[in-house]
């Protein structure tokens, strides 16, 4: 059983992308979640149509499907053991386009958040999704678990940031709603059926992104709080004085925060005394001079 099914996989995307043994078993991650790969095989494809061939033949095999992504693996989501495949987006990596007049950047599942950022990036644009894992997180698996990241304030999660896409359900049909409009009215939106849903409901292989202009100023502060009503009165203040440009607004309890500064953490904290509550807050605009101004105003007044 498991020799037929590698078998026909390696006829699907061919030997090279089909990895066994220790080929897979050793195979290792920047992220330390001690989750080593336990698969029969990790498979590579390059294409929604391998990816639907792939899926079509382990269905009609009774053959269980693990998505590989960028292997962050926190929530335990690429857990796999002998009896599995791994399906790995690692090769589904091309921007196929970023449109500069309609803001929209259309990608494969496999690409990472950093790549994402940087192509918007040299060309004017603002991707609006950041979290700590961008360098090694795929766009697929951040609209898969609805990734939130630091910038909800302004711009809302990974689904207020997906126009269209095309996902491939358990038995290889291509489910596709490539969306490139803002206001689209026209019935069904089938993208909200797999967004957060973990790729229960299908593998997402190709994703419209909705883009925001690039932002001409960036501050952030980090701020000790007495008290839980004093960090309430402070995200309204910020809210109502900072209004469009308040970004982020991020709170650490004092356990979280004696645990990543020394001595226990790498970090050094600029505080001389503990405080209950820490709030990174965030504020990116276009008025470079005034920005930086009202920002220090604000948080210092």
């Amino acid at each position: 059983m498991a020799t037929d099914i590698i078998s026909i996989l390696k006829g699907i995307v061919g030997d090279a992308d089909v990895l066994t043994g220790s080929n897979a078993s050793e195979r290792t991650t920047v992220w330390d979640t001690n989750q080593p790969c336990h698969a029969m095989a990790i498979v590579r494809p390059s294409s929604t149509g391998q990816v639907a061939a792939i899926m079509k033949s382990c269905f009609e095999h009774s053959q269980s499907v693990v998505p590989y992504g960028g292997l962050t693996n926190l929530v335990q989501g690429c857990a796999t053991t002998p009896d599995d495949i791994a399906l790995s987006f690692e090769k589904l990596n091309a921007i196929e386009e970023i449109d500069t007049t309609a803001h929209t950047m259309t990608a494969q599942a496999g690409v990472t958040m950093l790549a994402a950022q940087e192509a918007a990036d040299a060309e004017a644009l603002f991707f609006p999704v950041d979290i700590g894992a961008r360098g090694t997180c795929m766009l697929g698996g951040n609209v898969a678990s609805n990734a939130g990241g630091t910038k909800v304030i302004r711009y809302g999660m990974m689904r207020d940031s997906v126009l269209g896409l095309e996902a491939v359900l358990a038995d290889g049909t291509v489910v596709s709603s490539m969306n490139r409009f803002i206001k689209n009215n026209s019935g069904f939106d089938l993208k909200h059926l797999f967004i957060g849903t973990e790729g229960v409901l299908g593998l997402i292989t190709r994703i419209v992104i909705r883009l925001s202009v690039k932002p001409q100023t960036h501050n952030v502060a980090l701020v000790a709080c007495n008290d839980y009503a004093q960090l309430v009165a402070i995200l309204n203040k910020a809210k109502t004085l900072l209004g469009s440009s308040l970004c982020g607004f991020e709170v650490m309890w004092q356990d979280f925060f004696k645990t990543v500064t020394q001595p226990a953490g790498k970090l050094r904290s600029p505080f001389s005394a503990d405080y209950p509550f820490y709030a990174i807050v965030e504020a990116m605009g276009i008025r470079p001079g005034d920005d930086d101004e009202n920002f220090e105003a604000v948080l210092g007044g």
